[in-house]
């Protein structure tokens, strides 16, 4: 997508405000919502023509919302250890933002990674004070009448699979206003949220030492004796892979060759990709550790009476496999997926119950969160996100039109990847990658050899 072809006129700014028919209340932060980013996240969806009218898709927006209370709630500080949703009345809204681009959507397709992707989304800086809302869309419909709607969350207010659970829920009620037949997916009438759906133990214990892990230790003081690596905003560089179905298969067949397992999807291309990475980094005989960091959801892990699988929300933690680079390079790519699979395994229901318990014990205290990535500072780590199974490629408004395009919004961190189901005809896996530039120059060379 060119820069210089794609121009975005802004055509009306609206807030649809929180339901005035729901009483205000404060909602504590979950031990989960705690632990999460404080920053929006933002997804783009590219649909062909035809499409639903921008007034069509935000009264079915309107109409969805009140399900969702916490994405039109506003975030309460008030210098207490534990934050507050204030949902009902008193929320925020969701900011709404409609434009009109001059150009067919063809010639923007595919949609890959680019500067320009900034003009389809809300210019995000959650600093400022004058935009507090959760939820903030634009819906961009270019000349041919295609769409491409860009959805920024903020992250302490819901995670990937809850904001998947909000975007169905959004094509459901535009379809039903058609008159289109609903999708399969069972969308729940009441979606539970806040701390009071989530069960901790009675007594509460922890098994595991969740300072140190998702927390900082009390009177953490980091010592260093390495100044992180920073480098320009210009010097992240966000790409995109293509996996084909036959490349995903060959890659499995090698993964389980050695060790006579079956490795998944997600954990055969994470651990390829980590292989790969570390050699474009230029650490394949470095001694040093490295590190995959997994995003796992709670939601699979725990019985519903602990945590409802509908609960919209954070139910996130992070799974850390540790190797060398050395040994990861040098080794071979089961004995990486073996590394993928141990150490998202070790994120269990027992471990979640304990965090979720450790939650109840520490409620009043000021906890900080151990993980504090910086933008644009090299990392030795990688972090994998799957939405294999968010159902997300499923959208359809109904109308004819079809989803051409997923993409997340430039990501500034270094060594991020997300692995989603491919849009292309041979299926297989679509890969986003941010990296550091010139590492990422030499990912492109070797990101489709086997060795």
């Amino acid at each position: 997508m060119e820069s210089q072809t794609l121009d975005v006129q802004v055509q009306r700014t609206l807030v649809i405000p929180a339901p005035a028919t729901q009483s205000t209340e404060e909602v504590p932060f979950t031990i989960f919502d705690r632990v999460a980013p404080t920053y929006h996240v933002t997804v783009l969806f590219a649909f062909s023509p035809p499409n639903p009218t921008p007034s069509t898709l935000i009264a079915a927006l309107a109409a969805t919302l009140p399900r969702f209370p916490i994405l039109t709630a506003r975030i309460i500080d008030r210098r207490r250890a534990r934050p507050v949703f204030l949902t009902g009345s008193g929320g925020a809204g969701a900011l709404v933002v409609e434009t009109a681009v001059t150009s067919p959507l063809a010639d923007h397709l595919p949609l890959v990674p680019s500067p320009a992707l900034a003009r389809l989304h809300v210019p995000l800086d959650d600093t400022a004070k004058e935009r507090p809302q959760l939820l903030q869309l634009q819906i961009n419909r270019f000349k041919c009448g295609g769409l491409v709607v860009a959805s920024s969350a903020h992250h302490q207010a819901a995670d990937g699979y809850s904001m998947s659970t909000f975007f169905h829920a959004w094509v459901q009620t535009v379809r039903a206003a058609a008159g289109a037949t609903a999708t399969a997916l069972d969308l729940p009438a009441v979606v539970p949220y806040g701390p009071g759906a989530i069960a901790p133990r009675r007594p509460p214990r922890c098994e595991f030492d969740h300072r140190g892990a998702e927390f900082k230790e009390t009177g953490d003081v980091v010592v260093t004796t390495q100044q992180p690596v920073r480098v320009g905003p210009d010097e992240i560089a966000n790409t995109t892979l293509h996996y084909t179905s036959g490349f995903v298969s060959q890659l499995k067949a090698r993964a389980s060759s050695t060790h006579h397992h079956k490795y998944t999807t997600f954990e055969t291309v994470s651990a390829h990709l980590w292989r790969k990475i570390t050699v474009a980094r230029g650490r394949a005989h470095d001694p040093a550790a490295t590190s995959l960091n997994v995003s796992v959801n709670g939601r699979a892990r725990l019985p519903p009476e602990v945590v409802p699988k509908s609960f919209f929300g954070n139910v996130v933690l992070t799974a850390k496999s540790r190797t060398t680079a050395t040994d990861l390079a040098q080794g071979s790519l089961a004995d990486a997926a073996a590394l993928v699979r141990a150490g998202v395994r070790a994120v269990d229901a027992r471990y979640f119950q304990s965090f979720i318990d450790f939650g109840e014990l520490h409620e009043d205290e000021v906890l900080e969160p151990a993980v504090g990535d910086e933008d644009y500072v090299l990392l030795p780590d990688v972090a994998s996100d799957s939405w294999l199974h968010l159902e997300l490629h499923k959208l359809d408004f109904g109308c004819g039109g079809r989803l051409v395009g997923v993409m997340p919004a430039f990501v500034p961190l270094d060594g991020v990847i997300v692995l989603m189901p491919s849009l292309h005809k041979d299926g297989g896996v679509d890969v986003f990658v941010a990296l550091y530039d010139k590492h990422a120059k030499e990912l492109q060379k070797i990101a489709y050899t086997m060795d």
